[in-house]
């Protein structure tokens, strides 16, 4: 058995984010590896098929290549955030229903307009657009929770896996043009939504820059 968990990670990855973000808010202790995607290190290579980042070893040498999976896995063996884990159950069905519109349909149109040189006959701003009507259902269920409390989550005014998952790509389509997003006054909900993960203190720990892992090296650790 290993003697601590490893997570191989790249710290713009909003796969990697999501993984990351739930083992900072459940504290759990885990050694860092930060992989350059264009010269994946074997290790990482031997441990997963499909070798991309987030990949979890766990000190019992599971092996956890999925970011989901990891945020489930830091939820269950944790003491912390388990109104997360009872809202997340609560509410699996819609929950679920949001992940699979995230990484399938938005994070699709994403990358084509904020990589659209990487796509063959791509339209950018047909895809923004896409983009921006998913942003706007989302805005939706947003403004509902503010008519119910005084915070605002995606999922019956709890925050729940579903808010850990998809904020990191919505910061993704922030970036790619922080003017258009901040201009679109339509969107008020995702803005105050984001910006509240942005400008929390654990949102600097999980962008904090570490160099990349080679085998030598001394044993970093995910900030806590």
């Amino acid at each position: 058995m290993t003697q601590e968990n490893v997570l191989y990670s790249f710290r713009r990855c909003p796969y990697a984010m999501r993984a990351r973000w739930a083992l900072i808010r459940c504290k759990k202790s885990v050694m860092i590896r930060e992989v350059d995607l264009k010269d994946k290190p074997i290790e990482l290579v031997r441990l997963s098929h499909k070798a991309t980042v987030p990949v979890l070893i766990t000190k019992e040498e599971f092996v956890i290549d999925e970011s989901l999976d990891i945020i489930k896995w830091a939820l269950s063996n944790s003491t912390y955030c388990q109104d997360i884990f009872y809202n997340s159950k609560k509410n699996e069905d819609e929950v679920s229903s949001l992940i699979v519109q995230n990484d399938n349909k938005f994070k699709y149109h994403l990358d084509r307009f904020k990589y659209a040189s990487r796509f063959t006959n791509c339209d950018p701003i047909s895809h923004k657009n896409e983009a921006i009507k998913i942003l706007s259902e989302w805005n939706d269920k947003l403004s509902k929770s503010e008519q119910i409390g005084s915070r605002i989550w995606l999922v019956s005014n709890k925050e729940t896996i579903a808010d850990w998952s998809i904020w990191p790509f919505v910061r993704q389509y922030y970036i790619a043009d922080p003017n258009l997003f901040k201009r679109n006054t339509d969107l008020k909900y995702i803005h105050k939504w984001i910006y509240k993960y942005l400008n929390q203190s654990n949102f600097r720990k999980l962008m904090f820059k570490n160099k990349v892992w080679k085998k030598e090296d001394e044993p970093t650790w995910l900030k806590l």
